[in-house]
């Protein structure tokens, strides 16, 4: 599915942009802002002063908040506004885009921090305290409209610090490690299925690629905070970055949406839920059918890719110290490829037959509770369920003449089958104060996980891609055969993990000093381990930083090498993590942040033989780099960012070959972006990319393997893993913006070409072991359009 997998054809693309009205539109109707202002302890501040700019007029508004801390501006004509909270003793935040829609009142939330130096002025919302020192905030409107995002708020995290990201696919590798490696959290529950396709079997690209397409629509995340490394005791379980997810609250005013998009549909409400007063609801439903779009395209060698994501959030403040929130998420995916899509394969280059089937689903209670007058305990109770069944076989179109209908190709089905059943309960506890010497957070996590994994190979399945050291009966052998003895396995087991933390900032003038310590009870590991975490963050002035991480990672071993073999008695991995960095700020516009880093990576989990499944502990390596991140304001409307990151992750496998690069490790990644409000209707961005290619293999092709009176088969047998780099490559993405009110409804609409030079991609070759040679992927500019339609009331 990967290497053909394009979203949209021009012709199609002008067809629905021409199919916006050409008609006289009348002035629109005004919308609202909601400004809520809150401290470091979640308390409301009254008289915090607001600044309300428009920025095509230059009007300002100017107004304080309630007791309540809270303030409606209304009679706003629809457009980008720019808002200011100022009071004294705190640091000045500002918020230089705000979209006001028609008829809408829209709530935005500021948490004003005490500022003991010099005034400052920030960002409307920053990382969390307990974060790592770079941590990186996106709100809703950077990740809706960030080019390259599509309509989909992973991709949108391109050209964060350390994080490389091919562009097509919402997956993507952190410092050398692997998408899979990555902390996801959604609404702060662990729920590690936000990516749609993360494929079990298949090619080698869509087992390691880490997904496809996440399950949020492009409005239903409100923000992404984005840490690469040296976070707190709060979090742990994967080592390569903690990425925290936030659905989006409704708003005060009631409004249904309707999204267009090629393969399918979205729509969904947004506004009070009439429980209580002040109770809010989201409610998101979609569907996108990728199997009929690409008839429509004429990629009829793909496959048909199914999914349906259901998200719905509501709000319900109890009494002014508590709040219920509910979160209930229900996603599935289906994925079918079947004789006729491989009769439409080019040389029948791919002439696998297979069919996926997921269900994953998240229901999660929060009470948020004000305790005392800085406190604040969060309770969170959840039920994560994930059922997901996977099967390959084969097609033979060589075996029958050339033009023999796909009806006639023999067939070898479900050859494998995989099914994943997890099943998760789980509570979280966490307790925040201000005390007599900063802040104080403690928690404790109770989970219990039930796996029910089994494999199942019917019959032996000659294999032509394999490693030199895998095991053959015969050495002269030039390809391995999986047999059900060695491949056929389960893993019925039920754990309860458990995990402590304690987190202490200590705040004494410039400097900022954490110190946490994590503990870990891992049941399937059936390992306890102890985590320190330290940070300092020391400002002397308005216009420096600077920041030391340093720190302790466990990364649990992943189910489905736990279940590949019943002697895979797997530990957690070790990651000790440091790293130092500063940020500079030139003036109010402009911000370089640097960050150096060294992670001794130890007890790895390596694959030993992938003609049994065993894996074991017994790799190690390094990585070192360097991130550079560079924002700007050149005027009002016109933003820039620049990234650099350098990495230099090898591992050793310990089979006798030394150190060898880590195999999503890149030596360079570098993108340079820059987005032009040009008006309330239009927005214009562009991103460049350069990316280091991936470390490459040596290997040798052998022909004829399976012998006189059997079908001619090449078989690729790598002698070397990771040595050496594919060739590099770079990306150019852009992206439109539109949006126009027609009457009570709100029409937003976007262009977004990824790719648009066409450049060719070194990551992406596959084997075909039918003419014994590397295709590669072809690459096209792949523009995406979103059309959505809002009316509220």
């Amino acid at each position: 599915m990967g290497r053909h997998l394009r979203q949209v054809s021009w012709l199609t693309l002008l067809a629905l942009l021409m199919g916006f009205p050409l008609f006289a539109h009348a002035a629109e109707a005004p919308g609202a802002l909601t400004v809520v202002v809150t401290d470091q302890a979640d308390r409301p501040l009254s008289t915090a002063q607001i600044t309300i700019t428009e920025r095509e007029t230059s009007v300002t508004r100017s107004v304080e908040t309630d007791p309540q801390g809270r303030i409606v501006v209304d009679q706003l004509d629809p457009g980008l506004y720019s808002v200011n909270v100022a009071k004294g003793g705190f640091a000045t935040s500002y918020e230089p885009s705000i979209r006001v829609a028609t008829r809408k009142n829209v709530q935005i939330e500021f948490e004003l921090r005490q500022q003991a130096i010099e005034e400052m002025v920030v960002r409307a919302r920053q990382a969390d305290r307990f974060a790592s020192a770079s941590s990186t905030y996106l709100d809703r409107e950077a990740l809706r409209s960030a080019v390259g995002g599509g309509a989909d708020p992973l991709l949108s995290l391109d050209g964060l610090p350390g994080l490389a990201a091919t562009g097509e696919f919402a997956s993507f590798s952190v410092r050398g490690r692997g998408p899979r490696d990555n902390l996801l959290f959604v609404d702060d529950f662990p729920f590690d299925k936000v990516v749609h396709f993360d494929a079990t079997l298949g090619e080698d690209e869509d087992v390691g690629g880490g997904g496809r397409f996440s399950v949020f629509a492009p409005n239903v995340v409100s923000g992404a905070e984005f840490s690469p490394g040296g976070w707190g005791a709060a979090y742990g379980g994967r080592a390569a970055s903690l990425l925290k997810l936030e659905v989006a609250d409704g708003n005060p005013s009631p409004s249904a949406s309707l999204r267009l998009d090629l393969a399918g549909y979205e729509v969904g409400y947004d506004g009070p839920a009439g429980i209580t007063e002040d109770s809010t609801l989201l409610v998101s439903a979609r569907r996108l059918d990728f199997g009929s779009f690409f008839e429509t395209i004429e990629e009829l060698d793909i496959g048909e890719p199914v999914l349906r994501d259901i998200i719905v959030k509501s709000v319900i403040p109890i009494n002014q110290n508590n709040t219920f929130e509910i979160l209930l998420m229900d996603t599935h995916e289906d994925y079918t490829r079947d004789v006729t899509h491989v009769s439409e394969s080019p040389n029948f280059e791919d002439a696998a037959l297979q069919d996926a089937e997921q269900d994953s689903d998240l229901y999660g209670l929060t009470l948020r509770s004000l305790v005392g007058d800085e406190a604040v305990w969060t309770n969170k109770l959840y039920y994560r369920t994930s059922d997901k069944i996977s099967s390959e076989g084969e097609a033979f179109p060589d075996l029958v003449p050339e033009g023999s209908p796909a009806s006639s190709f023999p067939v070898r089905e479900d050859i494998i089958t995989v099914g994943e059943d997890e099943t998760e309960i789980g509570w979280r506890s966490d307790f925040e104060t201000v005390n007599q010497w900063g802040v104080f957070g403690a928690g404790i996590r109770a989970t219990q996980i039930e796996l029910d994994y089994e494999t199942v190979l019917d019959g032996d399945w000659n294999q032509f891609i394999y490693d030199d050291d895998d095991f053959r009966e015969d050495p002269d052998q030039r390809y391995i055969v999986l047999t059900p003895d060695d491949i056929n396995s389960s893993l019925n087991q039920k754990e309860t993990n458990f995990a402590g933390y304690v987190d202490q900032v200590f705040e004494r003038g410039d400097w900022d000093i954490r110190t946490g310590l994590r503990f870990e009870r891992d049941g399937f590991a059936d390992e306890s381990v102890v985590s320190p975490r330290f940070s300092v963050n020391w400002r002397p002035s308005r216009t420096f930083r600077y920041f030391a991480t340093a720190g302790l990672f466990h990364q649990s071993p992943r189910y489905l090498q736990l279940a590949a073999n019943q002697s895979n008695k797997l530990k957690t991995e070790e990651i000790m993590h440091s790293s130092v960095g500063f940020e500079y700020f030139p003036n109010s516009s402009w911000s370089v942040l640097t960050e150096a880093y060294y992670q001794n990576l130890d007890k790895l989990v390596v694959d030993l033989d992938r003609a049994n499944g065993t894996f074991a502990n017994i790799g190690d390596g390094t990585s070192y780099g360097a991130d550079i991140v560079v924002n700007g304001t050149i005027r009002e409307g016109i933003y820039t960012t620049a990234t650099y990151s350098y990495n230099d992750a090898v591992v050793d496998r310990k089979d006798g070959r030394g150190d060898v690069a880590a195999e999503f490790s890149r030596d360079h990644v570098a993108t340079l972006g820059l987005t032009w409000e040009i008006s309330d209707r239009w927005k214009v961005a562009g991103r460049y990319k350069y990316l280091s290619g991936r470390p490459d293999d040596r290997f040798i092709i052998h022909s004829d393997v399976l012998g006189a009176g059997q079908p001619l088969r090449y078989s690729k047998e790598i002698t070397e893993r990771n040595v050496g780099r594919k060739s590099s490559y770079s990306l150019v993405n852009v992206r439109v913006d539109y949006r126009r009110a027609f009457g009570p409804i709100d029409v937003t609409a976007f262009l977004d070409v990824i790719n648009a030079t066409a450049a060719s991609s070194s990551d992406d070759n596959e084997f075909d072991y039918r003419r014994g040679v590397e295709v590669q992927d072809e690459s096209e500019a792949e523009p995406l359009i979103g059309l959505r339609l809002d009316y509220a009331w």
